[in-house]
């Protein structure tokens, strides 16, 4: 810090934001917030407002910027609900599907042997002798 008088750099602190410079022998106060130098602590105090309106100021800004975040925030929960509501239309419409039919008999009964049984082809043959039988092939 500088006297703001002779632009001595001996100074030395009396108290608070209060300053002396050693060289010349002048009292001063500094602002802690911007350095900015005055002769009274009246000045000094009525330059510490112009800092808290400036406080003031980035706090609103600060506010409004954190009132847009959670605005987008509340979009983003509406749209995942919505999202998340045709997840379970879907699920629902995939579990009310009708199981599938099990295995048709097997055409020859229990007693076929082993290599027929599960033969997809006697299943085939089987509803094409039906057909024939209806005079449809």
């Amino acid at each position: 810090m500088r006297c703001p008088k002779c632009g001595s750099e001996k100074v030395r602190t009396l108290r608070g934001n209060k300053y002396l410079c050693e060289y010349c022998y002048y009292a001063f106060y500094a602002c802690p917030v911007c350095g900015e130098t005055f002769a009274y602590a009246w000045q000094l105090s009525s330059h510490m407002r112009k800092h808290r309106r400036e406080k003031r100021g980035e706090r609103e800004e600060v506010r409004a910027l954190l009132e847009e975040v959670a605005a987008g925030q509340r979009l983003v929960l509406a749209k995942l609900d919505q999202v998340l509501e045709k997840l379970d239309r879907v699920l629902e419409m995939l579990s009310a599907k009708p199981a599938p039919a099990p295995p048709a008999a097997e055409p020859l009964g229990e007693a076929s042997p082993d290599f027929l049984r599960g033969n997809p082809w006697l299943s085939l043959l089987k509803s094409r002798g039906s057909e024939v039988a209806r005079g449809e092939g």
